[in-house]
């Protein structure tokens, strides 16, 4: 082999290994994302709440703080 068979193998190898890992990515993060969204709400709601709802906050009544240096 000549060392441009050698070169053009070597990049052959790497081309191919970035197609292969690039269609692992697109199979793979659609699943993740579901997997992490599906874990963050249930740490969120471990009550068991309604989770399409944002919790009730009971601030409503105070006032917002100070602008800062107003």
């Amino acid at each position: 082999m000549r060392g441009f068979e050698i070169i053009a193998i070597v990049i052959g190898v790497f081309f191919a290994m970035g197609i292969a890992v690039g269609m692992l990515l697109v199979i793979a993060l659609p699943l993740l994302r579901g997997m992490l969204r599906n874990r963050r709400n249930r740490r969120r709601y471990a009550d068991g709440g309604n989770w399409w709802k944002a919790p009730a906050r009971d601030d409503y009544d105070r006032r917002p703080p100070r602008w800062p240096g107003g």
